[in-house]
């Protein structure tokens, strides 16, 4: 087999991709806001994206499918049309804009959504049910045109669901189905080759090691404090994309 990775690009990758795993173990989601953006500095957007959206079904799966009875399926009969329709519209831009206009969208949206958890003190206040379209919308749109759809569900449950385990298992479920519309979208759009696939292979088991880190930390460790400094380290991830696109 062929590896699309020099040898130091590849230890980088798999070290990104297990401690990616690691935080996705612990929340149920948000491997793509580490491995998207640190891999687009070593490799196309265009082969980052396909190989992380293979990762994030896999791992989706082996959390979603332990807690699925506690899933709110209102919530997500209401998302998840929208999030089809979102991801079409992305995928579309994806071939046709330049990828400095996506890395800059991006980094922004990292610093966005960053500063926006740091402001998090208490309980959010609950939001209408109206958002559930617009959430699962923009949320389908991010994930094929960035690689990270979750952020967008997540702000929108942590604002409709009050019990921690309903709020995990809707998550969770809508990140499965997400991920696995975002890999249908990336195949029927001819950008799941081979080179992907091989690299998918190659980091998978760092991946799964990983998320069963994560899932064992998950049990001893404040998930408030951990969403601290996720959100520290998303704010320089943020900051570097956007160094980079405008090329400073």
């Amino acid at each position: 087999m062929t590896t699309p990775f020099d040898p130091a690009t590849f230890i980088i990758a798999a070290a990104v991709v297990f401690g990616a795993y690691i935080i996705f173990g612990v929340t149920a989601f948000g491997a793509a806001l580490f491995t998207v953006p640190v891999l687009s500095h070593l490799l196309p957007m265009e082969f980052v994206l396909p190989t992380c959206v293979l990762l994030d079904v896999v791992a989706a799966l082996a959390v979603g499918a332990r807690i699925t009875r506690d899933a709110d399926w209102t919530e997500l009969r209401w998302m998840i049309p929208f999030s089809i329709v979102g991801a079409v519209v992305g995928v579309t831009l994806l071939v046709n804009l330049p990828q400095r206009a996506i890395m800059t969208a991006l980094g922004a949206f990292l610093l966005i959504y960053a500063v926006y958890s740091l402001r998090q003190d208490g309980a959010p206040g609950r939001v209408s049910r109206v958002w559930a379209p617009f959430t699962g919308f923009i949320g389908g749109s991010m994930g094929t045109l960035l690689g990270i759809a979750a952020p967008p569900y997540a702000i929108y449950l942590a604002r409709r669901l009050v019990d921690t385990g309903a709020y995990r298992a809707t998550l969770s479920n809508m990140v499965i189905f997400s991920t696995t519309t975002r890999a249908l979208v990336f195949l029927a759009g001819g950008l799941m080759l081979a080179d992907r696939l091989t690299a998918f292979a190659l980091l998978l088991p760092f991946a799964l090691a990983g998320l069963g880190i994560g899932t064992r930390i998950s049990k001893r460790v404040s998930r408030a404090q951990l969403l601290r400094v996720i959100s520290v380290l998303l704010m320089l991830i943020g900051a570097s994309l956007l160094a980079r696109a405008t090329g400073w």
